[in-house]
């Protein structure tokens, strides 16, 4: 090398190479090119159950909660959130896909999910009670794991 050109310490000289070791490390794709595709881009919605919400949730469009991406139901007590959670899963479940329910309340009713139009066959759907937030980030991780496999 000549002189006063030495590698430095911590520089990457092919993000391409990097990009590709971290998602072998990692065993799914944590690490992207933004100019190739763009990870965070919702490809789709499962609606609500109810227009209004669908089009503030997108920005006007009728379109519902984001496909891939984490949502939080929250509210007081008895406002509607596991009939809303419900629906919702209902909806998902019409699109093929299934459902995996985390209830922090341990209050759902099996004849309340098939009355909201949920099929709770475990082919299609699992319940689960969660204990900690811990617990439930930890079932999440194996979920994702699972899919990669």
């Amino acid at each position: 090398m000549p002189r006063g050109k030495s590698k430095s310490a911590g520089k990457v000289n092919n993000m391409g190479d990097m990009i590709k070791r971290l998602n072998k490390k990692y065993g799914m794709e944590v690490a992207h090119d933004l100019n190739k595709e763009n990870p965070t881009e919702v490809k789709g919605w499962i609606p609500t159950g109810s227009r209004w919400l669908d089009s503030i949730i997108c920005k006007g469009q009728k379109a519902g909660i984001p496909i891939g991406k984490i949502s939080e139901i929250a509210g007081l007590s008895a406002t509607g959130k596991s009939y809303m959670a419900a629906c919702i899963a209902a909806e998902a479940q019409k699109q093929d896909i299934y459902v995996v329910y985390f209830d922090s309340e341990s209050a759902i009713d099996p004849a309340f999910l098939s009355k909201a139009g949920i099929n709770t066959d475990p082919n299609h759907f699992m319940y689960i009670q969660a204990i900690t937030v811990e617990q439930v980030l930890e079932m999440i991780e194996e979920f994702l794991g699972a899919e990669q496999r």
